[in-house]
């Protein structure tokens, strides 16, 4: 009697764990990195820890020649990507760490018939615009150069801003480090300047220059990147490394089919204190302004 009370509790067991939409058993996902550096190997320390469920197996690009059988492939950079994309016989789904959309449509090229999902870790302009009303909720007009290459965004940035009640100033900026009289009188009637993630504009070589205009003129500047805020700008919004991992947690966990694009979700705030000070911007706790984002995103 007992032994058939215990039979029906395993069978009960077993057809519940079958109804879960969970990961299947012995799932598996294979991590491809350039080489096993310590930052390689601690972040896949850290996603085993994150999805215990799965078995999750770090390679390098050399160890890819014996095809290993999993079912799921992460990459990061490009060049482990170019790589698994490359050897034909892996059909796996893949997805792409650490790859800026630029590089990944690079990629896209290199390899038109093979299919791989992107993790954006770009900044959003909804998060972007709801920073700059929350870091400066008496601003009005928004200073936006631009370069050819991204000149579609700025239909949805303008709907965006008008959700927000701001006014756009756009100007297209052929030469950062040479500013015309129409790009000077749009940084004289802005408030700020809005970065768009524009590699024509906002790079290395014109990082300084464009900094040092805009602090001059007094105009704080929001953006692109976490790296600009280093550099000078009030702000920027961002997806880190352990925003990257909540991410890829979530998307292991579900069965579901990923998508071309994955706009990360999760994200953080970056401020330079010292800078906004200096611009008369009152700052909070970067905790507390990325809670107050989510409240004011349109």
């Amino acid at each position: 009697m007992e032994s058939s009370k215990i039979k029906r509790y395993l069978l009960g067991v077993i057809f519940t764990l079958m109804l879960c939409p969970t990961l299947s058993w012995g799932a598996t996902a294979g991590l491809l990195v350039d080489s096993k550096s310590d930052q390689a190997q601690s972040f896949h320390q850290h996603l085993v820890r994150l999805v215990p469920e799965l078995t999750i197996s770090l390679f390098s690009v050399s160890e890819l020649a014996g095809n290993p059988q999993v079912d799921r492939w992460l990459t990061i950079g490009p060049k482990a990507l170019a790589k698994l994309l490359a050897t034909p016989q892996i059909k796996q789904p893949i997805l792409a760490l650490f790859l800026t959309p630029a590089a990944a449509q690079k990629i896209k090229a290199q390899f038109p018939n093979r299919v791989f999902s992107l993790l954006d870790n770009t900044p959003s302009l909804e998060r972007q615009l709801s920073l700059i009303k929350v870091l400066t909720p008496h601003a009005k007009r928004i200073a936006v150069f631009y370069s050819a290459q991204v000149k579609e965004q700025l239909t949805d940035l303008r709907v965006l801003a008008r959700r927000l009640n701001f006014q756009l100033l756009t100007t297209q900026l052929n030469d950062p480090l040479n500013w015309k009289r129409d790009a000077l009188k749009t940084l004289k009637d802005a408030d700020l300047v809005l970065a768009l993630n524009d590699s024509a504009i906002y790079n290395a070589t014109n990082i300084r220059s464009i900094l040092m205009r805009l602090y001059r003129a007094g105009r704080p500047l929001v953006g692109p990147d976490k790296g600009y805020v280093r550099a000078g700008a009030v702000a920027s919004t961002y997806s880190g490394v352990q925003e990257t991992l909540k991410a890829i947690t979530g998307l292991l966990k579900s069965d579901a089919t990923w998508p071309e694009v994955i706009s990360n979700p999760y994200f953080n705030v970056s401020i330079n204190a010292q800078v906004a000070r200096s611009l008369n911007i009152v700052v909070g706790d970067a905790k507390e302004v990325g809670k107050a984002i989510e409240g004011v995103m349109p």
